[in-house]
């Protein structure tokens, strides 16, 4: 089972870049996508993430997210056109469906899709040193940079304890049934165990941190100089901005 949010070794462009340029083409990425409501634009910046993902190597980690920000993208989508109303009607009948209410749900899917392809290049081409590193060079304090780093590595650890919970509940016989209310109803002999065991590895972890001291071991050794990958990817996000701009003063 191929882990999600996990760093992949590699020598990519990616990979060769130093790691405060990619916080900062995220934080740029996050912004814009934010500011933005033209789902245009947004579809072209998730374009272009893939297409850069793929150039570092992690094209195939963000193309297996695509059927679950594909189902995500649609439910948000339904939603939006169930309880907004604005613009012309397109289909009038037991559900009115509107042009704003289909544009503002298609922005919010590819506003999420976009956030979530950045911080999948970042984690993926990062090694979670070099991240911490990053993260108290530009003086984040080291409970919090410490704090990012679990974070991001109970994500992948969290899908593989929930992958083998599930496993366990099938090999016990547990049979939850079928269509949406069995799919429910499976979920809840999953996500107790799985929450209970993450609380609990949660407090070891604090106390490991403590008793080896890794709060005042923290440093930016190692990180990477800034490069031509880092000027490429300044000038990409750069490009994106510019954009941006160009349509908020065409409107």
């Amino acid at each position: 089972m191929q882990e999600i949010f996990q760093y992949r070794n590699g020598n990519g462009i990616l990979h060769r870049m130093n790691p405060i340029t990619k916080i900062a083409g995220v934080t740029a990425v996050v912004v814009l996508a934010v500011l933005s409501a033209d789902p245009v634009f947004l579809a072209a910046m998730t374009a272009a993430i893939l297409v850069l993902g793929i150039a570092g190597s992690v094209g195939r980690d963000l193309l297996r997210q695509v059927p679950l920000l594909a189902f995500l993208g649609g439910f948000l989508i339904l939603i939006t056109v169930l309880t907004l109303q604005i613009g012309d009607v397109i289909l009038d009948g037991p559900v009115v469906v509107t042009a704003g209410a289909v544009s503002f749900g298609l922005a919010l899917a590819l506003r999420f899709c976009a956030m979530i392809f950045a911080f999948q290049v970042l984690v993926a081409t990062t090694m979670p040193t070099a991240l911490v590193g990053a993260l108290r060079t530009l003086k984040f304090p080291a409970d919090y940079a410490l704090m990012a780093l679990i974070a991001l590595r109970f994500i992948p650890h969290l899908q593989i304890e929930g992958k083998k919970i599930q496993e366990a509940q099938a090999a016990r016989g547990f049979s939850p049934g079928g269509g949406i209310g069995g799919k429910v109803r499976g979920l809840v002999p999953v996500l107790v165990p799985l929450i209970a065991n993450a609380l609990g590895k949660a407090e070891v972890i604090g106390l490991t941190i403590d008793l080896r001291g890794l709060r005042t071991r923290l440093s930016a050794s190692g990180t990477r100089t800034f490069g031509r990958p880092d000027l490429l990817l300044v000038a990409g996000i750069s490009g994106l901005a510019v954009c941006f701009c160009a349509l908020t003063l065409i409107r």
